[in-house]
C-alpha cells in the first residue's frame, strides 16, 4: 500500500494522486492500528561473545535473539516509511502531516552496517565493534538535540552534541524539521506575523538545520556522489534536497501556490507566488528594525564544501552580508534570503552533475525534483520582484548590458543584489550547457533529428522567466518521475506570467 500511495501521488495523474490521498490516510490508520508507532517491550540485546565451549546453545541464544531484534527494527523502519511519505506530501503539496512528529515514540532506525547484517553472528559481530547501545537515539530527544541549538549557541556551546544519527535516522529527522516548520507556522491560523515573531521563528529554526547538517557530516561515508563511492547507497545523498528545501522554505511560505499546484491551477500558483500575502512572514514596506539588521546574515550552502569529504570539519553555509536599503521592501529581503539558499543548491547540483540533464538523472529521488521545482520559482520570483523596482532604469535584467558598477545600478541595487544576480546568470548558463550536451547526444544517437532545435529560446528572456525556462526543459526530459512533466508546464506558466510583469515595469513611467 506504502509503494502504492508513493505511486499515485508522483504518477503526474491528478485522479491517481486523489485516490492516494485517500489511501494514505487508510495506510497511517493500519499504521496506528498495529501500533507501529509505540515503543516495543524493553529488550537488552547486549552483544554476546560467542565461547568454545557449548556454543551451539550460545548460537541458539543469539540467532532467537536477532530474530526478536529484526522484527522490532522491520516495524520501526516500516513507520518511519510512512512518517517521511506524509512529511514529502506536508512540503509537496501543503497537506497536513498524517503523522505528527509528537506521534512518534520510537528510536531512530539503526546504523544501516546492523541493519544489512546477513545472519545473527555477523550481526552480533558489528554490535561489538560499536559498542553497546551505541546506535540507540530517541526520535524524540534527537529532535529535541537540533531544536535547542540556538540556546547552546547562545551559551557558548557546540552544536554538535555528539549527534550522529543513522543514515536513515538523518533522512528521517530532515523529514522531521520540515514537519516543525509547517506547524510553527499552522499556529498562526491566519493571524498576521509580527516582525518578532517572524525573527524568532527565523532564529530558532536556522540553527537546528545547521546543527542537522553537522550531524550529517559527522558520519564520513555521508555524501552528495551517485553512486556513493563507499558502496552504502544513495540514502545520505537523498536527504540534501531535503536540506536545502527546509532553508528555502523557512524564509518563504509556498503553502498556498503549493495547494493551487495540487489542484493544477497554474496561473493561481504564479499570482500567488506573486502577490500572495503568505509567501513571507510580515511582509510590509516598513523598514527593518536593529535586531532583524542583526539577525539578517543568512547562511547557505557553498557549492566547494557540500560534498561532505572529510578534508573539511564542517559546511559553509553562505554568509550574507545585507546593507539596509531603503529602496527594497521586507518581502524582497526575505525572498533575497531564500534565493540564496536556492542558488546555492542549483549550483551545487550542477556542479555534482545531479541535474536532471546529467547522465545520473535517473538516480534522483523525487525530493530532488521538487528542490529544483521550489528554487527555480523562488529565484525567479526574487528576480522578478527586483525587475519591477528597478525595470524602468536598467531595463531587462539578465538581457539588456548592464553595468553594475555605475549609476544608476549602484543606486538602485545592493552588493548582495549583484552577487544573486550574477549566481543565476551562472546557474542558467551551466545548465543550458548540460542541455545543449545532452541534446547533441541524442542527436548522435539519432542523426534523423537535431534535439538542439528543441531547446527553449532563451535570448530574450529576463532571469526570472530564464531559469524558469532552463529547469521545466530539464523536468520535462526527466524519465523516472512522471509528475515532473507537471511541474515542467507549471514552471512554463510561471514564465509566462513573469514576461508579462517584466514588460510591464519597463514599460511604466516612473
Amino acid at each position: 500500500m506504502l509503494l502504492n500511495v508513493v505511486y499515485g501521488h508522483f504518477s503526474g495523474d491528478k485522479t491517481a494522486a486523489d485516490i492516494a490521498s485517500t489511501h494514505c490516510a487508510a495506510l497511517v490508520s493500519l499504521a496506528r492500528a498495529a501500533e507501529l508507532a509505540q515503543p516495543a517491550a524493553e529488550e537488552n540485546y547486549e552483544a554476546i561473545p560467542i565461547k568454545t565451549e557449548d556454543s551451539g546453545a550460545q548460537y541458539a541464544q543469539l540467532h532467537a535473539q536477532w530474530l526478536r531484534w529484526k522484527e522490532v527494527e522491520e516495524r520501526k523502519r516500516t513507520l518511519f516509511a510512512v512518517f517521511i511519505l506524509s512529511s514529502l506530501l506536508v512540503t509537496a503539496y501543503n497537506q497536513p502531516p498524517a503523522i505528527m512528529n509528537s506521534e512518534v515514540l520510537l528510536d531512530l532506525p539503526c546504523d544501516e552496517d546492523l541493519w544489512t547484517a546477513e545472519n545473527a553472528e555477523e550481526w552480533n559481530n558489528r554490535r561489538m565493534l560499536k559498542g553497546t547501545g551505541a546506535t540507540a537515539m530517541s526520535f524524540e530527544m534527537a529532535l529535541l538535540t537540533l531544536l535547542h541549538a540556538n540556546q547552546r549557541q547562545q551559551n557558548g556551546l557546540g552544536t554538535e552534541s555528539q549527534l550522529r544519527p543513522s543514515t536513515f535516522g538523518c533522512l528521517v529527522l530532515i523529514n522531521a524539521l520540515h514537519n516543525y516548520i509547517w506547524e510553527t507556522r499552522s499556529r498562526h491560523n491566519g493571524r498576521q506575523w509580527t516582525a518578532q515573531e517572524t525573527e524568532s521563528m527565523f532564529s530558532h529554526i536556522e540553527p537546528a538545520l545547521n546543527a542537522w547538517q553537522t550531524a550529517w557530516k559527522a558520519t564520513h561515508h555521508h555524501t552528495l556522489e551517485r553512486p556513493n563511492p563507499s558502496g552504502r547507497g544513495p540514502l545520505s545523498a537523498d536527504s540534501i534536497p531535503l536540506l536545502d528545501l527546509a532553508f528555502v522554505r523557512l524564509f518563504v511560505n509556498l503553502g498556498r501556490s503549493k495547494e493551487a499546484f495540487w489542484s493544477r491551477d497554474f496561473e493561481l500558483m504564479a499570482e500567488e507566488l506573486a502577490r500572495g500575502v503568505e509567501i513571507v512572514q510580515h511582509a510590509d514596506n516598513s523598514p527593518e528594525t536593529p535586531n532583524e539588521r542583526s539577525s539578517s546574515h543568512a547562511s547557505g550552502n557553498s557549492p566547494e564544501s557540500m560534498h561532505g569529504s572529510n578534508d573539511t570539519s564542517h559546511i559553509n553555509r553562505h554568509q550574507s552580508q545585507s546593507i539596509s536599503s531603503a529602496h527594497t521592501s521586507r518581502r524582497e529581503r526575505h525572498l533575497r534570503k531564500a534565493a540564496f539558499y536556492a542558488a546555492d543548491s542549483l549550483l551545487i547540483a550542477s556542479k555534482w552533475n545531479l541535474t536532471f540533464a546529467d547522465a545520473a538523472s535517473h538516480e534522483l529521488p523525487i525530493q530532488s525534483a521538487m528542490c529544483f521545482f521550489d528554487c527555480s520559482q523562488v529565484l525567479a520570483e526574487w528576480a522578478c520582484t527586483v525587475q519591477e523596482r528597478v525595470g524602468r532604469y536598467l531595463g531587462i535584467l539578465g538581457q539588456a548590458d548592464i553595468d553594475y558598477t555605475q549609476v544608476p545600478a549602484i543606486m538602485l541595487l545592493e552588493t548582495e543584489d549583484v552577487e544573486l544576480l550574477g549566481k543565476i546568470q551562472h546557474i542558467c548558463v551551466m545548465m543550458e550547457e548540460k542541455m545543449l550536451r545532452h541534446a547533441n547526444m541524442l542527436s548522435a544517437l539519432d542523426p534523423s533529428m537535431n534535439h538542439a532545435d528543441a531547446l527553449p529560446m532563451l535570448g530574450k528572456c529576463g532571469l526570472g522567466s530564464r531559469i524558469l525556462k532552463v529547469v521545466a526543459y530539464m523536468l520535462e526530459k526527466a524519465a523516472v518521475w512522471p509528475v515532473t512533466h507537471v511541474m515542467a508546464s507549471a514552471l512554463e506558466t510561471q514564465a509566462t506570467y513573469m514576461v508579462r510583469r517584466g514588460e510591464s515595469s519597463i514599460t511604466a513611467t516612473a
